[in-house]
Order: structure tokens, then sequence, then C-alpha cells
């Protein structure tokens, strides 16, 4: 027998959100100040898989997608501009996630999003059905689509009808009509849009700005515990101080400076989540990822997190 069920779960820590996205295995990093809070509903019906995520803090996302399956992500009306792969989005496109794709993403402070996950042998049937081009050949090698807006709003209320009302009533997942609109309906919509979109235009930012951003953000990650002036970053880079500067405030909102800061406060924070409180020693986290300053330490923590540090290590 299918397995059929809806769960809805409420989160105060973007770690905990994390752990619980079924099938993804991301990384996320707080960018903006202020307490993180989030929503997710997990929908299984069959064959297909819905996750409608709504977070309240701006974040980068990066990691895989589920694993055989094909995922689609759709921003929900409701959704503020976020960057794609390099790519921006006003909201009204489809993002086309690939087993080999890897999650790239930074959102605005508030982001709302269903992704509808499906067997590409389903997705092709529905195809032959509809007598339209296998997916391959509908999707192309596109990333993200920008599609017909009236195909996106049917789309849009669909996969939020299904959502809402199953939040309300989780039981109604085991109805034949409910069955229906999730493993038929819903792919049709999707295979509807998909039809009607076009690639989206490439981001307009110079190649050379992009590779200094992505040549940067790699060597911050992999030397977080290391001191890094703006001078080091550009002799690795290759660029002006100043074009580097305005990659980072174009992508991420945050000046490289802030951007190291931020990673490693996300750092101790995750280190934190995941120490046990009878074990673990904030003052030592904190060194380990490169403050000493322990008044300064708790003071930006409890900035940009909206919590001290002694309050996430309680959390296990």
């Amino acid at each position: 027998m299918s397995e059929r069920y809806s769960l809805v779960r409420k989160f105060d820590d973007f770690e905990a959100f994390t752990a619980s996205l079924h099938g993804y295995d991301v990384e996320i990093q707080q960018l903006d100040r202020g307490r993180f809070t989030a929503r997710s509903q997990h929908v299984v019906s069959g064959a297909v898989v819905l996750n409608h995520f709504i977070a309240t803090r701006r974040m980068e996302v990066q990691g895989n997608p589920p694993s055989n399956l094909r995922t689609f992500g759709i921003p929900t009306e409701q959704c503020q501009h976020f960057v794609w792969r390099n790519q921006p989005s006003d909201g009204n496109t489809i993002q086309i996630y690939r087993d080999v794709t890897e999650l790239e993403m930074v959102t605005q402070p508030y982001f709302e999003a269903i992704d509808l996950s499906i067997p590409e042998d389903t997705l092709n049937h529905q195809c032959q059905t509809l007598e339209l081009l296998e997916l391959d050949l509908i999707i192309g090698n596109a990333e993200m689509l920008t599609c017909h807006p009236k195909d996106m709003r049917v789309l849009r209320h669909s996969l939020f009808r299904v959502c809402q009302t199953l939040g309300h009533d989780p039981a109604l997942i085991n109805t034949t009509g409910m069955q229906n609109e999730i493993e038929h309906e819903l792919p049709r919509l999707l295979l509807k849009a998909l039809c009607s979109a076009k690639p989206n235009k490439q981001s307009s930012r110079p190649l050379k700005k992009q590779l200094a951003l992505r040549k940067a953000v790699d060597y911050i990650k992999a030397n977080t515990n290391s001191p890094i002036t703006l001078n080091a970053l550009c002799q690795v880079t290759h660029v002006s101080a100043r074009t580097l500067q305005h990659a980072f405030l174009e992508h991420f909102g945050l000046s490289p400076k802030a951007y190291l800061r931020v990673q490693r406060l996300n750092d101790a924070h995750r280190e934190l989540f995941a120490s046990n409180p009878r074990d673990a020693r904030v003052a030592e986290v904190a060194h380990r990822q490169g403050f000493w300053h322990m008044g300064q330490f708790a003071s930006d923590y409890k900035r940009l997190f909206g919590e001290l540090p002694s309050m996430t290590l309680r959390k296990n």
C-alpha cells in the first residue's frame, strides 16, 4: 500500500529546520539579524511529494535535492525575490532541481515556496497521456524557467489549496479526491506550466564578478578559523576591492568582512546546537571559530540570532 500522510512542523531555529527537510541534504546560513522562525509541511501521496516551506530570515542555502525524484521549486505569490544559482528570480519562475544540481540560493527575509517532487517515469507517462514531448525535451538544460503568468497562477493556487486543506485536516489525504489532485492533477498542471515557459535570462552580472564571488566564498568557507583580510581575498580572486565589495553586496546584501563574520557565527551556532550542554563550553566553541573576546562574541551572536550562545547550547 502506498504511503500517504501530511506533517506540519514549526521551528524557532534554522538548524532544527534544516534537519527536518525530508530527503534534502542542505546547509543553511542565516544572513540577517533577528530570531529565525519557520514552518514546513511535508506531504506524501503515492509517488508524489510536496514540501511547503516558510522562513522568516534572509538565508544562504546550499546542498542537494531529494534523490531519485525530479523536483521543481514553485515560489508562492507572497515569496520575496531571491537568487537561484546566481540568477535573480522575481518569484514568477520554476526552479528545476536535478540529481546533479547543487542547491545554491540566497533568499530575502521572507521566503515561501512549495517544492513538488515526482518520479521521472510518472511525469513522462503524463507527457504521453497529454501528447507532449518527454520531460527532458520540454525543459532542456534550463535550471530556471519563467512561466506564463496564467499557468503559473493556476499551478500555485492548486498547490496552495492542497497544502492548506491538509494543514487543517491531514486525514483528507486518504480521500480519493485529494489523492487524484496530488497524484494526477498537480503533475498535469506542472507540465502545462513548463510547456508555456521560456528559459530565464542569464544574470546580468559580469562573468568575472561571478567567478570572483565564488572564489572568495570558497576561500572564506575553507579558512573560517584563520584571519582573512580584504586584501587577501583580492589576491585570491584577482579583482579590485571595489569589485569584490559590489559582488558581495549584490549577492548577499553583506560586505566581504560582514559575510566572513556571519559565516563564523553560523559555524559557532551549528556547533553549539549539535553539542551536549553537559560536555561543551561556549568559550571553547567560540575559540575554535576564531572568536577570542567573549563579550563581543556574545553580543554579535545575540544580535544575529536573537539569543545568547548559552541558550542555543541548552536546546539539546
